[in-house]
């Protein structure tokens, strides 16, 4: 859910002292630090007022965001066995029809999951619909020595206009709940779940990116710069920073989620020191069950 370009090669000071970092290997994310990972990516809609339920009696976890639609309204993170998940999909399916909205189902791959239930979403008549990769590091890279006119400002909880008005201008966000954005970011950054940063370039803000507190781990998420200021290094700066205040905040694992259409975002993640962990799909059944 990360937005960036290649950045340019940042030249630094000739006065700058070289910098060297340690060679050992980092061990990479425990089963259980990958399910944390998912557990907090699942929860993270709760940052912008969207209610995240575990269901017990279905095995998964449903986010019911504002509005109706299956953008908005879906289940994830299935804890369904070898023995039980066909059952539970036929009663997701029932539920979600009887509460008229779109079955819709957001799943990992790897361990964990009914190897069949891919193949069977596909033969019932869902359809993949969207799909990322989730990426992760245990080291944070140098910060960039960038343009001196630039400034980075840490987002307070009551001012954070800018940082939200530049989300959404990056990622194209409709500003139809603008009201609930805000008044949910500001909560989650009050509370310390949430940390958020503006990069400016003397009065204009160019660059955006948030981090947020999990189970053990952080996440990355927002990360952006306005199409005028790609490829400068802005993108490659605040995903530094994000990431080591992740690590000096006692977190081993530091996570994002990136699309796989974004080529040059996996790339400039990957030189950062980030390497892939898992893919997410998100499913949908392809007949309105409203209208059967």
């Amino acid at each position: 859910m990360s937005e960036l370009r290649p950045d340019s090669p940042v030249r630094r000071p000739r006065t700058a002292r070289a910098r060297t970092g340690s060679s050992d290997e980092v061990a990479p994310p425990t089963a259980t630090e990958l399910e944390a990972i998912e557990r907090h990516l699942v929860a993270l809609p709760g940052l912008e007022g969207a209610v995240v339920t575990d269901d017990e009696e279905l095995g998964l976890t449903f986010v019911r965001g504002p509005g109706s639609g299956p953008d908005l309204t879906y289940a994830a993170s299935p804890r369904w066995t070898d023995d039980d998940w066909a059952a539970r999909l036929m009663a997701l399916r029932r539920r979600m029809r009887d509460g008229n909205a779109w079955p819709s189902l957001l799943l990992r791959d790897g361990p964990g999951q009914p190897v069949e239930l891919p193949a069977e979403l596909e033969r019932q008549g869902w359809m993949p619909v969207v799909g990322e990769t989730v990426m992760w590091t245990g080291r944070a890279a140098v910060v960039p020595h960038l343009d001196p006119g630039m400034r980075l400002e840490a987002v307070r909880p009551s001012a954070l206009e800018t940082h939200e008005r530049l989300e959404r201008e990056i990622f194209s966000i409709g500003a139809e709940q603008v009201s609930r954005r805000r008044a949910a970011l500001g909560a989650a950054l009050e509370s310390g779940r949430l940390r958020a940063w503006v990069v400016w370039l003397g009065d204009e803000p160019v660059a955006v990116a948030r981090l947020s507190q999990g189970e053990a781990v952080a996440g990355l998420q927002g990360i952006g710069v306005v199409p005028a200021h790609r490829c400068r290094g802005y993108g490659t700066l605040i995903t530094t920073i994000a990431t080591r205040t992740g690590m000096a905040t006692g977190n081993r694992i530091v996570w994002l989620s990136v699309s796989e259409d974004n080529e040059p975002a996996v790339r400039v993640y990957a030189a950062l020191g980030f390497v892939r962990a898992y893919r997410w799909t998100r499913w949908l059944m392809t007949e309105d069950p409203r209208h059967r």
